[in-house]
């Protein structure tokens, strides 16, 4: 199975550069060309506050998380929660690797999970973490 995580969701603005990308992941995903897609509720947490801290106010915030969340469940994308065994995991990975605490959260969720995390972050696959990029799950389109 494959674990989105936080830049997926910010891929499914129209204005971001991997927009292209994830519409594409997301109709292989709707035609079942590929794995099942989930996500942690962590990657949402991240988002919201990679928005507030850019600048956003509480209510643009949860307007954003709202549509992305609304997105994910149009395209049938499950929603995992975070449990005390991810929390413990992530406390592993940052004693471990030199890796910030979200990324440590993503990667203990696709550890737990035995999910290929679907991300262009390079951090994942030096630690360890079974990745794949959003132009390497795609490439099947183009040929």
């Amino acid at each position: 199975m494959y674990l989105v995580e936080t830049e997926f969701l910010f891929g499914l603005r129209e204005n971001d550069r991997w927009h292209k990308h994830v519409s594409e992941i997301i109709e292989l995903h709707q035609n079942g060309k590929i794995e099942p897609l989930l996500c942690c509720s962590s990657a949402f947490l991240e988002a919201g506050v990679v928005l507030q801290s850019s600048g956003l106010v509480p209510e643009q915030v949860e307007e954003a998380l709202f549509l992305m969340k609304q997105r994910m469940a149009e395209a049938n994308i499950v929603e995992l929660g975070l449990n005390s065994d991810d929390i413990v995991r992530l406390y592993e990975l940052l004693r471990q690797f030199n890796i910030t605490y979200f990324d440590a959260m993503q990667a203990a969720v696709a550890l737990g999970r035995r999910a290929t995390l679907i991300s262009n972050d390079k951090t994942f696959k030096q630690i360890g973490i079974k990745t794949i990029s959003f132009k390497e799950l795609t490439k099947p389109l183009k040929e």
